[in-house]
């Protein structure tokens, strides 16, 4: 499984507060705004690859189609035979991430340029289903000082894990954070991945790993994911570190 994959947790969250506030009443050939959509950017800036995402959701579709700025088809979703009879409530679609030495970020900012991307589809009843997001190149400054470091050890009781705040982006400018999400995973994966996470505010640069979720003499990775207000996020990643045996 791919390290980011539990990420698009995030978005069922979002789809529930669209559900609730959206009119159920629908009939074929009416227009219906999908008012949930992001076409966004993530970097891993410790690894140094790029990726694009698209998500959107709706009460059901059959048909979904993005399109950039200049009006090209970028992705085309058609459901077939019983998925189309049952209909699909959302999508999130997450591109391969090649590292900086086979795609330059300026290459992959120029296969997805900037400008307003838009969705059109069909509904389960026969609506029509549109909307549009603004797609930027902003990138929030990689998170810096994350503590704790690549080989520290720390406390099997629990520890302060926390990191610099973000104000900048990664051209020196001004920029507001939305949200934080920093993730604690244990690195050995056996018998199952284990990961603490949780979303924090952009005021708030530290919490208290519990020492519940904690094994003695066990080592552990952190990761800080700072996203700006358009959805583009960027990741910073420690080196291995480990809690003390707790003898």
């Amino acid at each position: 499984m791919k390290r980011s994959d539990h990420r698009a947790t995030y978005w069922p969250l979002l789809a529930l507060l669209a559900f609730l506030t959206a009119s159920t009443s629908t009939s074929a050939g009416e227009v219906v705004e999908l008012d949930d959509i992001s076409v966004h950017v993530e970097w891993n800036s410790t690894d140094t690859d790029y990726g694009i995402q698209f998500f959107w959701d709706s009460d059901g579709f059959t048909r979904m189609r993005v399109s950039n700025e200049s009006g090209k088809t970028v992705l085309d979703v058609k459901t077939k035979k019983n998925v189309r009879a049952q209909g699909l409530t959302e999508g999130f679609f997450e591109s391969v991430e090649p590292p900086s030495a086979v795609l330059s970020m300026e290459q992959f900012f120029e296969r997805f340029p900037e400008g307003v991307y838009t969705f059109r589809g069909k509904g389960t009843e026969g609506e029509k289903l549109e909307g549009e997001t603004e797609f930027t190149h902003t990138l929030p400054a990689p998170p810096a000082n994350l503590s704790p470091t690549g080989g520290e050890i720390v406390s099997a009781d629990g520890f302060l894990a926390g990191f610099d705040p973000v104000t900048e982006d990664t051209e020196g400018n001004a920029l507001d954070i939305e949200y934080y999400v920093l993730v604690l995973e244990k690195l050995d994966d056996e018998p199952i991945l284990q990961v603490f996470e949780v979303i924090l505010p952009p005021t708030q640069t530290s919490i208290a790993i519990p020492g519940e979720f904690l094994e003695p003499d066990t080592e552990y990775k952190l990761e800080i994911i700072a996203q700006e207000e358009s959805g583009n996020r960027t990741i910073t990643e420690t080196g291995g570190f480990s809690t003390d045996d707790a003898s």
